[in-house]
């Protein structure tokens, strides 16, 4: 009992969605969706986000890939974007490019509190 309870903290941060097709390896593509995790700030007032994700599983396998993010385009406000170009890793004897552009900025807001993030809480009727 003798541990001070852990205040809850209110956050914002900017990720932006990634997601579309592979390019073609050993003849099949996969899928891959993920958000940008990390921002990492640059010289020249601009940022580079990192990444991290698992494609679907095409042909009884899939690929890890991460990575980072070009810097933003269009300026740092609400209409930039980022582009990405990486080679996942390899798996079934092969790999595949991902590669493209991020959406623009998506806000998220959430509480976290003791070490978890709530960033949505939705009641559920059960039946």
């Amino acid at each position: 009992m003798g541990e001070k309870a852990r205040k809850s903290q209110t956050f914002s941060r900017v990720q932006h969605r990634m997601q579309g097709l592979t390019l073609i390896a050993d003849g099949h593509r996969h899928l891959f969706s993920n958000v940008t995790d990390l921002l990492i700030r640059i010289p020249r007032g601009t940022h580079r986000h990192t990444f991290q994700g698992i494609t679907n599983t095409t042909d009884n396998h899939r690929h890890a890939y991460s990575g980072t993010t070009g810097p933003a385009i269009n300026g740092q406000g609400p209409n930039h974007f980022h582009r990405f170009r990486i080679m996942t890793q390899i798996s079934n004897g092969h790999r595949h490019i991902i590669t493209g552009r991020t959406t623009i900025p998506m806000l998220i807001r959430g509480i976290q509190t003791h070490g978890l993030i709530i960033e949505k809480v939705r009641k559920v009727k059960v039946k």
